[in-house]
């Protein structure tokens, strides 16, 4: 496990908003998520919205959610507050978060090359040449 320099870690965050709130409560409910994020010291790269989409199945009697994704770069300590407060806030019905592993790119492999020694004939001044021959 690598960390950065400066001790923080890159995650991804989903969360499912029920989608029967008005516009300003759904607002509500992403600024609180946003402050709790920038409070406990994680920097917010990214939030994008998805809007309702249906679920795979009923969660807390919904049959649909209003889904955001979030990108940032934060201790594990402030995930751990930022799920204390998706497990509090009662209009959010179901999340997730992930810590994203940077991947290195593969080596790639080095093909040993063959060695063919070339095999020098000569024949005098003739020029030897196949010939095909014709079926009949």
């Amino acid at each position: 496990m690598e960390r950065r320099s400066n001790g923080m870690n890159k995650y991804e965050s989903i969360f499912i908003i029920n989608p029967e709130l008005g516009e300003e409560k759904r607002k509500e409910v992403i600024d609180k998520i946003k402050a709790v994020i920038t409070s406990s010291g994680g920097n917010l790269l990214g939030l994008d919205e998805w809007g309702v989409r249906r679920l795979a199945y009923p969660v807390k009697g919904c049959e649909e959610g209003y889904y955001c994704f979030l990108n940032l770069e934060a201790i594990p300590a402030v995930i751990e507050s930022l799920e204390r407060n998706y497990r509090t806030i009662e209009e959010i019905i179901k999340y997730l978060s992930v810590r994203i592993e940077e991947r290195k790119p593969k080596p790639k492999k080095i093909k040993p090359k063959r060695y063919r020694p070339r095999i020098k004939q000569e024949y005098g001044n003739r020029r030897y040449e196949s010939r095909r021959y014709e079926r009949r």
